[in-house]
């Protein structure tokens, strides 16, 4: 029997870690709600681009360092004609 690792599947990014960010918004009630993001910054051939990954854990995070090469695992999402992506389903 031979060791074998076990390969996740799904959509992955591999980029540079840029930084993690804060926004808020304003609910309708007059709450606000904090929602975090880790930034990534893509590299191809042609161009360079943002990426922005939601998360509800920033603390995974947190070791991080600029410029990092990072393989993440992301989930993308639709509202509005926009693709929206976060590290978990």
């Amino acid at each position: 029997m031979s060791q074998e690792t076990e390969r996740r599947q799904g959509i992955f990014v591999i980029a540079a870690f840029d930084r993690m960010f804060t926004r808020e918004r304003k609910n309708q009630d007059g709450t606000f709600t904090k929602t975090h993001y880790v930034g990534l910054i893509i590299r191809s051939e042609t161009e360079t681009r943002l990426c922005e990954v939601r998360t509800k854990h920033p603390e995974k995070y947190e070791g991080y360092k600029p410029q990092q090469i990072v393989s993440m695992q992301v989930f993308p999402r639709a509202f509005k004609d926009n693709i929206y992506y976060s590290d978990e389903a």
